[in-house]
């Protein structure tokens, strides 16, 4: 209307100015703040113009240690300042010039910039790995550049979401490249910015990835910040350090930096421990005797194939649940199902599900997504059993005993579906079944050690990232500490059993899992526990006969579905080739999920 102008910058540098529907949009970059902005009418006549106030000048002279832990569904983000470790403080960065109508103005800068306001307003961190990119320029390929072409996207609630649009990018962590640079850079400018702000003049980086990545993963992923904070530097003269690949304070694995928060942070002793980050994508796992490290993996069963799964195979059980419009979707391919699921979960998953817990006795559906959610979770356990026992065998941990665990990560609250109380602590029932799993992994004694899970998930390792101050040992230890298989293999026609390590030289031309011996007799002993154990909430599968084991003729089709079901995950998933290339991942893991794939489908009658 009349009361419209557009704005012009006199000393902009790259003014990107675009048009969407009935929308006119403008992104420009300057070198210094500008001292007033011309108002001109729609044919570029001058209307006047609006004289800002020249921003006081700050001295910048503290520094800062800054984890970043940047996961498969979120990220996050931990300072050190002087001994003081804390969350990042989120702090809107805009400065607005005039008034505008708030309906207008706030999905506007959530597709097309940052909002004014981080989401949501009592714990905005941790941020959603999600990028948007509407409005992008029409830059050549590996020329894009934050801000202009790409920004982090904050979703405020999953109705508005809509990860099926063609400018949303999700699934940032391991292959897509352009979107992931454009998120870390969009974030590092923000935390720089934050800095200034603050009067540091200095940042540390301290960074954290998980141990299923590659070689060539890890190089890439380090190489990128490293360009990344060099640039910035350049650009903004507040000196950015950052870690080399080999830099073990300063990058290091999410398995340690999860360890040492529960050491440093929360106060426990690991003098015979098992600490496990559970993120969306990875359980990041470490074994700890007398605070030495005794072993530390990376396993790809977590969130996503713990619980967000059950929900991609029975969408119909989700929308009941939650009150959600089907249209919205059925028709996600399943990462970014995973984002909206992440979302939704985030806003409304605990009060959801201690309504739900309310008539448990009553929903059959309800109670067939916790076993499945217990069956997983399970199957972690004995794996870590199975790691327990081959470390003794190894002469590397000294004792024939099953450890307490300490789970932390976004994935950890999963823990809370199976409590009746929507609650978990140390003296749910839940945590009998997790130490009897131990023990028929282990052949240990079953000693009925507990499971405690974090105080603040998924705030774990980026604060353990900036802790100055430890006790254990073996941070910094450099060895290689290869993957125990937990289930036979073959690579390239050399048989290795269940209780050896993944060891290969060059490349991986042939890789198969003839048997899943270790995998069934864990579900075996899954439906003994609980029927031993007496859980009150949780009961065996359905086909599971007291005295009997599961009925033969079912437990014939399960071994057959989950072959085939292995086989084709094996064929998608596992990329042979170049050692450098290959993410390693335990056969037994590879079983377990192909059989909760089978048990899912099955649950939702596909």
């Amino acid at each position: 209307g009349e009361d419209t102008f557009h704005v012009s910058f006199p000393q902009a540098k790259e003014p990107h100015v675009f048009q969407q529907g009935r929308g006119n949009y403008q992104l420009t970059r300057l070198d210094k703040y500008p001292s007033h902005i011309l108002c001109q009418s729609q044919n570029r006549q001058s209307f006047g113009l609006i004289l800002l106030k020249t921003p006081p000048k700050i001295n910048l002279t503290g520094e800062w240690r800054v984890g970043v832990d940047f996961g498969t569904s979120f990220t996050n983000i931990y300072v050190n300042r002087k001994g003081t470790v804390e969350p990042l403080s989120l702090e809107t960065l805009h400065h607005k010039i005039t008034e505008a109508d708030i309906e207008t103005r706030t999905p506007v800068l959530f597709e097309y910039f940052i909002p004014e306001n981080f989401i949501p307003l009592e714990k905005p961190l941790p941020l959603s790995s999600v990028l948007t990119t509407r409005g992008k320029t029409n830059c050549a390929e590996g020329k894009e550049r934050a801000l202009f072409d790409g920004r982090i996207y904050i979703p405020d609630n999953s109705d508005r979401f809509r990860p099926s649009n063609d400018w949303m990018e999700t699934d940032l962590k391991w292959d897509n490249f352009v979107p992931n640079r454009l998120f870390l850079e969009h974030l590092v400018l923000h935390i720089s910015a934050l800095a200034v702000s603050k009067g540091i003049k200095e940042i540390q980086w301290a960074l954290s990835y998980p141990s299923a990545f590659s070689k060539s993963d890890r190089r890439r992923y380090i190489k990128s910040w490293q360009e990344i904070t060099e640039n910035l530097q350049q650009k903004t003269g507040i000196k950015q350090i950052c870690p080399e690949q080999d830099d073990l304070d300063y990058f290091r694995t999410e398995s340690l930096a999860v360890a040492q928060y529960f050491a440093d942070r929360e106060d426990y002793d690991l003098v015979r421990s098992t600490c496990i980050d559970m993120g969306g994508g990875t359980s990041d796992i470490s074994i700890w005797e007398n605070n030495q490290l005794v072993h530390q993996c990376s396993v790809r069963l977590a969130g996503r194939q713990l619980i967000s799964q059950f929900f991609f195979f029975f969408i119909d059980f989700l929308c009941k649940s939650f009150q959600e419009n089907p249209q919205d979707w059925k028709d996600l391919k399943q990462e970014r199902f995973y984002a909206k699921l992440d979302v939704l979960l985030r806003h409304k998953g605990e009060q959801w599900l201690k309504e739900k817990i309310k008539n448990f006795d009553q929903d059959p559906e309800f109670q067939g997504l916790v076993r499945l959610i217990a069956f997983g979770t399970a199957g972690l356990y004995y794996y870590v059993g199975i790691l327990l026992k081959v470390l003794h065998s190894e002469g590397k941990y000294s004792v024939d005993e099953i450890t307490p665990t300490y789970v932390g990560g976004n994935g950890s609250r999963l823990l809370n579906w199976l409590d009746n109380s929507g609650e978990f602590d140390r003296n749910s029932d839940i945590n009998d079944l997790f130490s009897y799993m131990l023990s028929r992994g282990s052949g240990f004694e079953d000693t009925e050690e507990k499971t405690r899970l974090s105080q603040k998930p998924k705030d774990e390792v980026a604060c353990g990232l900036v802790l100055s101050d430890t006790r254990l040992k073996g941070l910094t230890t450099k060895q290689e500490d290869p993957l125990i298989a937990g289930e036979v293999c073959e690579i390239n026609g050399e048989k290795i059993e269940y209780d050896s390590r993944l060891e290969w030289e060059d490349t991986i031309k042939d890789f198969k899992i003839p048997e899943l011996g270790q995998l069934f007799t864990f579900m075996d002993e899954f439906n003994l526990g609980i029927q031993e154990l007496k859980l009150e909430d949780l009961k065996p599968m359905p086909q599971h006969q007291r005295g009997k084991g599961l009925e033969a003729k079912y437990k014939e089709q399960l071994y057959r579905k989950t072959r085939k079901e292995l086989d084709a995950m094996l064929l998608k998933e596992f990329n042979k080739g170049d050692a450098e290339d290959i993410r390693p991942d335990a056969p037994f893991i590879f079983g377990l999920k192909a059989l909760l794939r089978v048990l899912a489908k099955e649950w939702a009658g596909k």
